[in-house]
């Protein structure tokens, strides 16, 4: 019912080895240097919101952020307990990336064999985008975490005596009540392994008693739920089968690939399609399993972001939960080969996909050019040029909550702008302060100020006295400054 014999041969002494060896590579590239980065600007608000008190921290979720409460409610209780600088929470999620690693390896192993699952366990610790989001602390590594092993606890029940399915449905019954109040998108995994239970009612009929107490939890929340769908997943342009989707996937699945890759016409339809057809192999000689299902999560949610039109698989980090289905699905495509006599196809497809999602982590890890933004570059530069009286305009408001502490920020004006109704008092403040310097920080401008309305105006005031910018391969990880002296004095008359 699950897999054919040949890939579901009996654990030999060292299955388990691989395993081992994948998490000690996952950990290693998990944990190494892993609070030294600055806050991304995500991070600062999931803290910035933790630390409110409880009633306020739900109050902001339903009208700012757009997410349900329980990873910041856990952060919460983290903060008044722990006490830790902010970068140390990176940890827990860290950690959680060694969940994914071990529950994607338990999945494959159990239904396509060791060969599969030692694969399957190394591309999930090598693939980029994942290990970029299991270094921050946001709740995408545990919303991949909670769906990996939710996915694994259903295949073991499957296979489990009666008296240890009791443990296993508690496991699984916890998890599916856990992942709505953790992530949205974790809906839609419980969503694909009920379609999946209806097809295997036989062993999996309880599986509906746990979607009814997981739906009766998350009943508390769907006021605040419902006052959050209106404004959450908005997108700058209504979601289409465009460039925006394409790059998405690149994102998700090809993340680090060298700007030269990225020059070659149509590289993110030829990485879209690769990854279709990985699925589509996987989907067929899995056929009887549940990786068809959980594969599906990733059309899922690009229908349904054309339907409803809202942004479920336009940022890369919402295409993460696929990820380890995908390397279970390449493990499986090699461990068929082997088994069918083309060892040699198999090892050179292995090798080659390793040797890609090592290429990108490296990028992503040891070059700054791959990475998000350095906020302690920018904190250097304004202390080694900024003087006391200048001011410091900033063109998104997050990055207010990463910057704000550090010295060179301390004790100057701090302008702060992320929609057009801040645009006046902005205005208006530069124009009453001929006399003072000001230091424009600009970060993801075409969300918050497309026309730069703002830097023109200082600019067709003022004359510019230094420009730094911090290259990155992505233009939302770019930031730009600009240092515009005072107004002079013949335009101030």
């Amino acid at each position: 019912m699950i897999a054919s014999p040949p890939l579901r041969r009996a654990a030999q002494t060292g299955d388990t080895l691989w395993l081992m060896l994948a998490l000690a590579l996952g950990a290693v590239l998990y944990f190494w240097n892993l609070t030294a980065a600055s806050l991304y600007s995500d991070e600062a608000f999931t803290f910035f919101v933790s630390s409110l008190p409880l009633q306020a921290l739900l109050h902001v979720l339903a009208v700012q952020d757009y997410h349900p409460p329980l990873f910041y409610a856990v952060t919460h209780m983290l903060m008044n307990w722990l006490h830790w600088p902010l970068f140390a929470y990176r940890f827990f999620t860290a950690a959680a990336g060694l969940v994914t690693i071990a529950a994607t390896w338990g999945f494959a192993r159990r239904l396509f064999g060791p060969l599969a699952a030692a694969l399957a366990a190394f591309f999930v610790a090598l693939e980029p985008a994942l290990l970029q989001y299991d270094r921050l602390y946001r709740m995408h590594a545990v919303t991949v975490a909670l769906c990996a092993l939710s996915w694994w606890l259903i295949v073991e029940i499957q296979r489990a005596e009666p008296k240890k399915r009791r443990w296993l449905w508690a496991a699984y019954g916890l998890s599916a009540i856990v992942l709505p109040y953790v992530d949205y998108l974790g809906i839609l995994v419980l969503v694909t392994q009920a379609v999946y239970a209806t097809f295997q009612r036989r062993t999996l009929a309880p599986l509906f008693a746990c979607l009814a107490l997981a739906l009766l939890a998350f009943v508390p929340w769907l006021p605040s739920l419902s006052q959050q769908f209106p404004s959450g997943g908005l997108a700058l342009s209504r979601p289409a089968l465009d460039s925006g989707l394409l790059a998405s996937v690149r994102g998700a699945f090809a993340a680090g690939a060298p700007d030269s890759w990225l020059a070659i016409p149509h590289f993110d339809a030829s990485v879209t399609l690769f990854v279709a057809a990985i699925m589509i192999a996987g989907a067929w000689f899995g056929r009887s399993t549940p990786l068809p299902y959980w594969l599906s999560l990733l059309p899922l949610q690009i229908v349904l972001s054309l339907l409803l039109g809202k942004n479920l698989a336009y940022f890369p980090r919402y295409l993460l939960m696929t990820v380890p289905a995908l390397a279970v699905a390449v493990g499986c495509v090699v461990a068929h080969l082997a088994v069918r006599g083309h060892r040699f196809w198999g090892a050179a497809a292995a090798a080659a996909i390793l040797g890609l999602l090592a290429l990108g982590t490296s990028h992503l890890l040891f070059d700054e050019y791959y990475q998000l933004p350095d906020w302690h570059q920018v904190d250097a530069l304004l202390r080694a040029h900024a003087k006391p009286a200048d001011a410091i305009v900033l063109d998104e408001g997050y990055e207010f909550l990463v910057v704000r502490n550090y010295p060179a920020f301390r004790n100057h004006p701090l302008l702060v702008f992320m929609n057009p109704n801040d645009f006046k008092p902005v205005l208006r403040w530069l124009a009453a302060h001929p006399e003072r310097r000001v230091w424009y920080i600009e970060h993801q401008n075409f969300y918050w100020d497309p026309q730069k309305k703002i830097a023109s105006s200082l600019a067709r005031q003022r004359p510019v006295l230094l420009r730094w910018s911090e290259r990155r391969q992505s233009a939302v990880d770019a930031v730009n400054v600009a240092l515009f002296d005072r107004i002079p004095m013949i335009k101030v008359r």
